[in-house]
């Protein structure tokens, strides 16, 4: 296998990446139902964000190790955005937020890059410690998603609280109400409570909530941003992990090799 075909062997991945976590975006932008009343369904979004976030960083991780020159790995990185992008939507506030990638993932991959050339052993910790502000980055990213997605949607019809949060302070108020009506009235002061309740609501929403609902998609996106700071910190280990165990298998497909150098030191001493 001759080099380039190892240079595309190893860059197709990232593209690959890209290309899968802007498909998880677009549906991260579409999931804003999702979190405004939590389900099951939202656990396993998380999920495959996570894996496409593991994804990318393995990817990236390869490129900035062995991709050389170093502006190899940043067209690699600007190709990456450009599945990404299309993966997911192509729209002004969505291409920044790929350019945010792109810019990141080049500033990561000279900086591995220099530090592993400063180095006198490969090591994989370094690609790690590098990555700190991709991962970042990659959040930024999802949860610029859902901003989008969701104040498209607030744009087109309006906020409205989820009827499932309605519904549940409705069936908690008509408890303690059925305890103190006689059981002839309960369901005339139920209907009535009920009723009272929605217009309530509707007045609150009407006068509190409307003026701002513009800003609630970023109050969403933002409450988002640390727990998944949190979580993809916990798991920051994972992408090294799995580093470590391609780097030696494409040594033995013979994609790469250990090579040993010999080199002279100059030093400066008393004479």
């Amino acid at each position: 296998m001759n080099k380039r075909l190892k240079a595309a062997f190893l860059a197709a991945p990232l593209i690959g990446a890209g290309y899968f976590f802007g498909m998880i975006c677009k549906q991260i932008s579409q999931a804003y139902e999702l979190i405004l009343a939590p389900s099951g369904e939202i656990l396993i979004l998380l999920l495959w964000f996570l894996l496409a976030l593991v994804a990318v960083m393995v990817s990236a991780g390869l490129v900035a190790a062995l991709l050389r020159p170093v502006w190899a790995g940043i067209i690699v990185s600007a190709l990456s955005g450009l599945a990404m992008l299309l993966a997911w939507q192509v729209t002004v506030g969505s291409g920044i937020l790929v350019l945010v990638y792109f810019l990141t993932a080049s500033l990561c991959a000279v900086g591995v890059a220099r530090e592993l050339n400063e180095r006198i052993r490969f090591s994989v910790r370094p690609i790690g410690e590098g990555q700190a502000m991709l991962r970042m980055t990659l959040i930024l990213v999802s949860c610029g998603s859902l901003y989008f997605g969701y104040a498209a949607h607030v744009e087109r019809e309006g906020f409205s609280i989820p009827e499932s949060y309605i519904e549940i302070f409705m069936e908690q108020m008509e408890k303690q109400i059925m305890t103190q009506m006689p059981v002839e009235g309960r369901e005339e002061a139920v209907a009535q409570f009920r009723d009272e309740f929605r217009s309530r609501i509707d007045d609150f929403f009407e006068q509190t909530l409307k003026p701002y609902e513009q800003f609630i998609p970023l109050g969403l996106a933002a409450s988002l941003f640390m727990p998944l700071v949190s979580i993809v910190s916990l798991l920051a280990w994972v992408p090294t992990m799995v580093l470590n165990l391609i780097f030696p298998l494409l040594t033995m497909l013979g994609v790469t090799e250990v090579i040993t150098e010999t080199q002279e030191v100059q030093r400066l001493t008393i004479g």
